[in-house]
């Protein structure tokens, strides 16, 4: 995987749209310095740029799922099963239509995923979304050292911000899960339990990278303090 400097960031862009793909580098590279945009056309080309770029956000294009005959099990994947598997590496910020916006919410509530609707001046709506991410990764990395240096309440605060949301998010599909096999109760699971269990798992990889973060930046706290 490529190293990612302090003060770099890298959004992967997932779009068949090349106007918006370029578009979204254009006023990203001019908002950010040190903001590198990398850019597909189809979910399929997203799977492999994803080990490759390391990338601190995702932009999904619904629409680009379309470009793409089979996911990554050899099926036509669900929007919520590509997001779930996709917030594994980064958040995504999403562009869909309206219909989707209930399908997404366990994962737009879990913080992993970022719902806007497809219109025509989406573009800079899901570019703030873009932004405030940026800020939670890079502004805790940037600011940690200080302010673990400072009192180990602050470092709690920090540590609740950062771990709160993915453990709700686990927490609360894991109940909503158990629950509907509780109540069919026949040894099976329930009609959208595999996308559970995926977005599950996608939290679960994002907390544990969280965790890592945190430490190396503990590490590197100590390693700085005479």
């Amino acid at each position: 995987m490529k190293a990612i400097q302090k003060n770099e960031a890298t959004i992967l862009v997932v779009s068949d749209d090349a106007e918006l793909r370029a578009r979204t580098r254009k006023e990203m590279e001019t908002r950010r310095e040190g903001v590198h945009v990398a850019t597909v056309n189809n979910l399929d080309a997203a799977w492999r740029a994803v080990e490759d770029t390391s990338p601190d956000v995702i932009v999904l294009e619904d629409v680009s799922m379309g470009a793409e005959p089979e996911g990554p099990r050899g099926r036509a994947p669900r929007l919520e099963s590509a997001v779930s598997s996709l917030a594994t590496y980064a958040p995504v910020v999403v562009i869909c239509g309206a219909e989707h916006r209930h399908e997404l919410s366990a994962l737009v509530s879990a913080g992993a995923a970022d719902y806007v609707e497809r219109s025509e001046g989406c573009l800079p709506l899901a570019l703030e979304h873009v932004e405030r991410r940026l800020e939670l990764t890079h502004g805790f990395a940037q600011n940690l050292s200080p302010t673990l240096a400072q009192a180990s309440e602050d470092f709690g605060e920090v540590l609740r911000h950062e771990l709160n949301n993915p453990l709700t998010g686990i927490l609360g599909n894991a109940e909503l899960l158990l629950a509907e096999i509780r109540r069919k109760n026949d040894g099976k699971l329930p009609l959208g339990g595999q996308q559970r269990v995926e977005t599950i798992a996608a939290l679960a990889v994002r907390l544990r990278e969280t965790v890592r973060r945190l430490s190396q930046e503990w590490q590197a706290h100590r390693a700085d303090t005479p």
